[in-house]
């Protein structure tokens, strides 16, 4: 789901986790609009900030990718109405929302065994930790501790990954080669 379009409103964060909720998502990314050169958004955007141009150390923002990451900001189009702070909590909102622990174990519902449900709310916070990166939390406190949950919950989650040797398993046979293509020709298929 992608914040910060100008027709965002503060309560589009939280009806927008709501929604994903009811779909039955699994899981969901909540991103900022990062307008890429080429795009129909990018365009407008370099339109609208032609006027009254913002440099970040001497560099404009519409070259933001050229800016230090450090200094580089998190939202880069314009907000009609809601500032980029704004934006960024408000995604942080609904990640927190979605992934709350009451959240995940309602989605988890459709799992047959307690195991599995656990299993899903490990997996959950664990996409949680290390997708949210919206530049909400740049504290280094919270940062050390979301790398800190992330590295406890891979763990035990690394063994859903591991599988048992398939020894009877057989590589398919390679596919016969195609002649090379005559150069300048062009091979036309009949339908029949």
């Amino acid at each position: 789901f992608i914040f910060g379009l100008p027709s965002d409103r503060p309560g589009t964060f939280e009806a927008t986790a709501a929604v994903a909720q009811r779909a039955g998502v699994a899981f969901a990314q909540f991103v900022m609009l990062t307008p890429f050169p080429g795009t129909v958004d990018f365009v407008r955007w370099e339109e609208e900030m032609a006027a009254n141009m913002t440099y970040v150390d001497g560099i404009p923002l519409t070259r933001y990718w050229l800016i230090p990451a450090a200094r580089r900001p998190k939202v880069y189009a314009a907000k009609h109405t809601m500032s980029a702070d704004e934006v960024r909590q408000g995604a942080a909102r609904a990640w927190d929302q979605f992934y709350s622990l009451r959240q995940i174990w309602q989605r988890a519902a459709w799992l047959s065994t307690m195991r599995e449900r656990v299993l899903f709310v490990l997996i959950s916070k664990l996409f949680r930790q290390m997708y949210a990166s919206t530049g909400a939390a740049t504290d280094s406190a919270r940062m050390s501790r979301a790398t800190q949950w992330a590295r406890w919950l891979a763990k035990p989650t690394q063994r859903l990954f591991a599988a048992s040797p398939l020894p009877d398993l057989q590589v398919p046979a390679a596919a016969p080669e195609r002649p090379p293509a005559l150069e300048g020709t062009t091979a036309v298929r009949s339908r029949g």
